[in-house]
């Protein structure tokens, strides 16, 4: 299963369910090369606009999603 598109907020919430429905430590492992996969996509279409805007509004809810994640497992 994927994104529904290739807009940034389809994608984000997919890997927002990914995370949700991680089971071991393994797999959150998987998930940060997704989200680092995904920060490099924003990087690469809007250098201008990533910094700081899409790193504090997408990334970095991802990253904390992920760490809270992994403290449960």
């Amino acid at each position: 299963m994927g994104a529904i598109s290739n807009h940034y907020g389809d994608i984000s919430n997919w890997i927002g369910k990914t995370i949700k429905s991680c089971k071991t430590q393994e797999q959150t492992f998987a998930v940060d090369k997704l989200i680092k996969n995904f920060q490099n996509k924003l990087i690469s279409k809007s250098p201008s606009d990533y910094c700081p805007n899409q790193y504090y509004d997408i990334i970095k809810p991802l990253k904390a999603q992920l760490e809270c994640k992994r403290e449960n497992l």
